[in-house]
């Protein structure tokens, strides 16, 4: 027997072989399955151009998997021949080996769901599988759980796999044992070379003296400013982990910032929103009105804005965007970065490619890791694979890097933490919410994306969602904020770590904010002025190194951040952005008046009613947009409701405590409505008939923006000052 390989026998190979692949091949079956009757009641004109006019694409996906399943079982079969091999000595029948391979995999299958299901829940959504996970999970009592969970899911996989390797190291001959053992010698060899080089790399820290500062603003998409702890927010929940506030990170480092607690974005919606605030121009002024942008449009941006990161790439800094899904404008706009390492943006192959790998669930069970985003690279497209947790990797992997080499930085870090269906990750998503909820948002919000797009009344079914839904969907927002807090304060200590962080400028804002079943509205953002604004209102912060905290109340806008960068870092501003720098508060805190805030709604995802107002009526989603095979199959918006979309854009002027909307109607008319919004926040008693002295001025106002492009300040507006409010 010496040198001689001892392996199980043929037969037992190759039944435990067949029953992993009829395993295997029922799960491929039932995906196909579930891919072809996966949009239920609803058949969207997307489903039809997928299944018309991209289906060698979508067979060639379904194909595509097969590595998945291969791989899948080769790998079920190196761990169950342990099994295999105690079966087959116990039981001589030739079926055994099949039956213990089919047991196996269904079992082995079975664990990785849980296993999923406990750290990755953001993943079932999509996935139609039932509750009872949860309820398996929910068993031992709370107390008991990150015991029982630990030994499930941390230690019981290296317990296994070190006993299926033993077990096959055992029954190999020298030669086998020689081979795999240098295999594993040399992979520890490297792992501690490259620990070794991170180290160096993070001991060689970069000096400030004589360098510029460094920039980098951190953003989550749709965060709001009036949810942080920093901002007087207190969640619902205040036990256990919650006690801390969804922001403990943040709300540390904003003792040292300064802080401006009034800043508004004038259109609620990514790509838009983006352009603005790293061009400090208005969306009428960019050109971009709308998030599905034409191959011109998005040309003519290119070609006629002046972004931050352009002017400091000139100067030598390194530029770099980095993100999730959310933050994929930069790819289909660069903006004036240099390196941008960010998920794909509005293609319609990525919504394909994403509808077959979650029908495939194989994919994401066992290839959310390294060696998927090798297999299939489109998968680093898709909102549940780009976590934050990958994000915030990069980041510090980056970090680590750019100590060494000593060159300034200016870096754009976005997230989609916060963003719609709020699908956080373990712990957060059960963080704030209540531990005995039972419902269709437990682990995140219960979204129909086909209702969503063709045009079905959605609003009247977000109106009719019950208080204690509401109150759930608020929860897992709340736990998707402390998700991004978490990530955010990593990247502040990786800066510490690396010597960075004092000489470098941490801005923290986001693109737009979210209504969250607030007075007046529902969900969504950037799609009406009803409410608060809520959706309109952005966190701002900006650290700047050697300076104190500072707090700011009045009104400023996110096309004044790049102004304000540009002034910190000795650039000249570009005169054709209109934003204003907020240097000069900073130096000077007695400078410091409310800006005039002008904004404009996003594409008519839902046109929200307003009272008294017949509105325009536009096609939902699938007849507003097409999909363009000659522009990387993104989504466009068809030429001929260009000009009418935006024709039906409601319009804003806040001043401090004024507020004034312009709702078209159907005869193309202007509605407008006036709300005193410091004794009703909630914009609920429209006064515009009442008090025709405050429209008079900011109708002439808003008008002279609209039409003209013209904008006027506060003290333009109301030369004696503002008008006082109602009497309460």
């Amino acid at each position: 027997m010496s040198g001689a390989e001892v392996i199980p026998k043929p037969r037992g190979r190759l039944g435990a072989a067949l029953g992993i692949g009829v395993f295997l091949a029922y799960q491929y079956g039932h995906a196909l399955w579930r891919l072809a009757n996966g949009s239920g009641s609803m058949d969207s004109k997307f489903s039809r151009v997928a299944i018309d006019d991209y289906r060698s694409y979508l067979i060639g996906q379904n194909l595509m998997v097969l590595i998945a399943y291969v791989l899948v079982g080769m790998a079920a079969w190196l761990l169950l021949m342990p099994l295999v091999d105690r079966v087959r000595n116990r039981w001589k029948s030739g079926w055994s080996a099949f039956g213990a391979g089919l047991v196996g995999a269904s079992l082995l299958h079975g664990y990785f769901m849980f296993r999923l299901v406990h750290s990755r829940p953001y993943f079932t959504g999509d996935a139609a599988f039932g509750s009872w996970y949860y309820g398996v999970l929910e068993l031992p009592p709370v107390s008991w759980r990150p015991l029982v969970n630990g030994l499930l899911f941390d230690a019981l996989p290296w317990a296994m796999l070190l006993g299926v390797i033993f077990w096959w190291f055992s029954r190999m001959g020298n030669r086998g044992r020689l081979a795999v053992g240098s295999m594993i010698i040399a992979l520890a060899v490297t792992g501690f070379v490259n620990e070794r080089g991170w180290r160096a790399a993070a001991s060689a820290t970069a000096t400030s003296e004589g360098q510029p500062p460094n920039v980098i603003i951190i953003g989550s998409d749709s965060l709001r400013g009036d949810r942080l702890g920093y901002a007087g927010y207190r969640p619902g929940r205040t036990d256990g982990p919650a006690a801390a506030g969804v922001s403990p990170e943040i709300d540390t480092w904003s003792e040292s910032a300064a802080v401006f607690e009034v800043c508004r974005t004038p259109i609620g919606s990514t790509l838009e929103s983006g352009v603005s605030v790293m061009s400090s121009t208005y969306p009428h002024t960019h050109g971009l009105r709308q998030m599905f942008a034409s191959r011109e449009q998005i040309e003519a941006v290119r070609d006629g804005v002046t972004p931050i990161a352009s002017l400091l790439s000139q100067r030598g800094y390194d530029t770099a965007a980095i993100g999730d899904w959310c933050a994929g404008f930069y790819e289909l706009t660069p903006l004036g970065f240099e390196d941008i390492d960010v998920s794909s943006f509005d293609s319609f192959q990525i919504y394909v490619s994403q509808a077959v790998v979650m029908a495939h669930f194989v994919v994401p069970l066992y290839f959310d890791n390294a060696l998927g985003y090798h297999l299939f690279p489109q998968i680093r497209s898709f909102a549940q694979f780009v976590t934050p947790e990958v994000v915030t990797r990069r980041v510090e992997e980056r970090i680590r890097s750019q100590a060494s080499s000593g060159r300034p930085f200016f870096w754009s870090v976005f997230y989609s933490c916060n963003h719609l269906p709020y699908r956080a990750a373990e712990p957060y998503c059960r963080m704030f919410g209540d531990p005995d909820y039972r419902g269709p948002n437990a682990t995140g919000v219960d979204f129909d994306i086909d209702a969503f797009i063709g045009g079905t009344d959605v609003e009247s079914k977000w109106s009719a969602l019950p208080e204690k839904e509401a109150k759930q969907i608020r929860a897992l927002y709340d736990g998707c904020t402390r998700q991004f807090d978490h990530c955010f304060g990593r990247i502040i200590d990786s800066l510490e770590e690396n010597g960075l962080l004092e000489n470098t400028i941490v801005v923290l804002t986001a693109d737009h904010g979210d209504d969250l079943y607030e007075p007046g509205v529902t969900l969504g953002h950037g799609l009406g002025f009803n409410g608060a604004d809520a959706s309109y209102h952005v966190p701002l912060a900006i650290r700047v190194p050697g300076n104190d905290g500072q707090r700011f109340d009045e009104q400023v806008r996110t096309i004044d951040l790049a102004p304000t960068l540009a002034g910190l870092l000795d650039v000249p501003i570009p005169e054709e952005w209109e934003g204003r720098s907020l240097k000069p508060w900073l130096d000077d805190p007695e400078a410091a008046a409310d800006r005039a805030y002008y904004g404009e709604t996003q594409f008519p995802f839902i046109h929200f009613k307003v009272p008294g107002v017949d509105r325009p009526e536009l096609p939902p989603m699938d007849g507003l947009t097409r999909v363009a095979p000659e522009f990387n199959h993104q989504f466009v918006l068809r030429p001929e409701y260009l000009q009418p979309l935006i024709d039906a854009k409601q319009r804003c002027l806040r001043t401090r405590d004024w507020k004034l909307v312009c709702t078209p109607d159907v005869d193309g008319k202007r509605h407008f409505g006036l709300f005193h919004t410091r004794t009703d926040p909630d914009s609920l008693e429209d006064l515009a008939e009442e008090r025709p002295e405050v429209v008079a001025p900011m109708r002439r106002a808003l008008e002279a923006w609209i039409d003209d492009h013209a904008e006027t300040q506060i003290d333009g507006i109301f030369p004696d000052g503002e008008p006082a409010g109602p009497e309460r």
